[in-house]
């Protein structure tokens, strides 16, 4: 019994030492709040707040790390999925798109979303305030697609 014992707490200090020393990175890059979707975007309410609620944790550099995100191997996952995420897209830091680059990515959030590939199946899983309804859907695409089409007539 004392050998089992020990093997149990050995493995326990192996775990909490790994989940120590392989943390994510989890604080927020430097943003410039002018650079913000919303201060370089005319982005209704509703919208802002339904991205927010279900892009943002991936897409911006305000992401809310739950607490299975400093757990491995979830936390490798999280990291992942964030830092791909924010090379796709970052609404924190939308205003360093060209006007062209953010048409394109409104054109295909919208695809995404329709296609309900966006978000993704394992943040809906654990986040059930992130599954958009189809009028969530369709409120994302009718602004995303305006918003692209003021974007390709010279907004910025």
């Amino acid at each position: 019994m004392p050998r089992r014992r020990a093997i149990v707490v050995g493995l326990l200090i192996l775990f909490v030492g790994i989940t120590i020393w392989l943390r994510p990175e989890v604080a927020p890059p430097a943003a410039d709040p002018s650079l913000a979707l919303d201060a370089r975007a005319p982005v209704p309410a509703p919208v802002l707040s339904l991205l927010r609620r279900a892009c943002y944790d991936c897409h911006s550099n305000e992401t809310r790390w739950p607490w299975y995100a400093f757990v491995p191997p979830m936390s490798w996952l999280v990291a992942h999925d964030v830092k791909e995420g924010r090379g796709q897209l970052n609404f924190s830091r939308w205003g360093e798109y060209n006007p062209f680059d953010r048409a394109d990515m409104l054109d295909e959030m919208c695809d995404l979303v329709s296609a309900k590939e966006m978000p993704l199946w394992q943040y809906r899983l654990v986040h059930a305030d992130a599954r958009l309804t189809d009028a969530d859907q369709a409120a994302v695409c009718e602004w995303s697609k305006a918003e692209a089409v003021r974007l390709e007539q010279g907004g910025s």
